[in-house]
């Protein structure tokens, strides 16, 4: 990033906006330390604190770096006030997205074609329940991760439009079974001609001996660990292409994949990884060996998720040449030129 940027002044502020919580605020450059009077340090999401309201005794403001996610507090005299949306660079933009957006964590199940002996698949609950219960054993799981989606009717909707990263299967239908793993709708609901059904499923009957446990960073995004099948084209999904490994762990037990092409595609910077510059989605995996000593991909650990999920914690500030030049600082002319 230029260290000759213009730092935010009040007129990146809007008018009149005196409550905090929930909004982007710009701090004031007197308020940070040296080593951090960057512009892109100015913005700050604010949570939480008396200070978000000025009717309120106290004045601590409580929330989170908008660069780095790094939560801390400030006092409310910190601040200039409430960033202009419409004057907000895009690297700005995409990530107070990623803080407002909803997160779900689910798995998706889809039934074998091998194992539908009678004939269930696209079948609806009304029908399923006249003969049996729903079938965990004919079932296999197709993806797991965090989705930005609000209830399990968005989370259909994604999965017909957009799929994230690393889904394998076919678009959501009637049959499939979602599992939202975490909040007060946690459980696991059939696919319905209309709407869902919550059910009984015992996972552990689940056909899940192909799945690996990946750590995926999308540009913009935090990292967040997913489930995903141990298939070449599942990993293309991840990455968007013809995936490219990168060896960055220094005892070689982890690596990632990118899409090959990631620069030819014109992909936005995503995160470093030692003196690589990844862009793009990508994914890390655990790196092992078969019984023939030959390189296999593997489950990341709990302790290889925490590590990774820290390092590659700060996605990239990337801002593009016309805002580069709208912030440049302009140097005055010392009447000295090159001929």
């Amino acid at each position: 990033m230029n260290d000759k940027l213009k730092m935010l002044d009040r007129s990146k502020c809007v008018a009149d906006d005196n409550e905090y919580a929930g909004k982007l605020l710009i701090i004031k450059t007197s308020s940070l330390k040296e080593e951090f009077r960057q512009p892109y340090f100015q913005y700050f999401y604010a949570t939480s604190g008396f200070g978000c309201y000025p009717d309120k005794l106290g004045g601590k403001v409580f929330g989170k770096f908008l660069a780095d996610g790094e939560e801390c507090c400030f006092r409310r005299s910190d601040f200039m006030g409430v960033a202009d949306k419409e004057k907000l660079p895009q690297w700005a933009k995409t990530r107070i997205e990623q803080f407002t957006s909803p997160k779900m964590r689910i798995r998706v199940f889809q039934i074998d074609d091998c194992k539908d002996k009678n004939k269930r698949m696209f079948m609806s609950y009304e029908n399923v329940m006249k003969s049996a219960n729903v079938d965990p054993e004919i079932y296999h799981q197709v993806y797991g991760g965090v989705v930005n989606c609000s209830d399990i009717e968005s989370v259909f909707s994604l999965c017909n439009t957009e799929c994230p990263p690393g889904y394998y299967g076919h678009s959501m239908s009637v049959s499939d079974v979602v599992e939202i793993c975490d909040g007060n709708d946690k459980g696991f609901y059939y696919c319905d001609h209309i709407g869902f059904q919550k059910i009984d499923f015992d996972i552990s009957k689940v056909e899940r001996s192909d799945m690996l446990r990946v750590l995926i960073c999308e540009t913009g995004k935090e990292p967040y660990e997913a489930e995903i099948r141990d298939e070449l084209k599942a990993k293309q999904n991840v990455v968007g292409g013809l995936i490219e490994p990168v060896y960055f762990a220094e005892d070689n037990n982890a690596l990632i994949y990118c899409d090959e092409e990631f620069l030819l595609k014109g992909c936005e910077p995503n995160r470093n990884a030692g003196v690589v510059t990844i862009h793009g989605t990508f994914m890390v995996v655990g790196n092992g060996e078969n019984e023939y000593g030959e390189g296999i991909e593997v489950s990341l650990t709990d302790e290889q998720i925490k590590k990774y999920s820290e390092m590659f914690r700060y996605p990239l500030i990337y801002m593009t040449n016309e805002e580069l030049a709208d912030n440049q600082v302009e140097e005055q002319d010392d009447g000295i030129s090159q001929v």
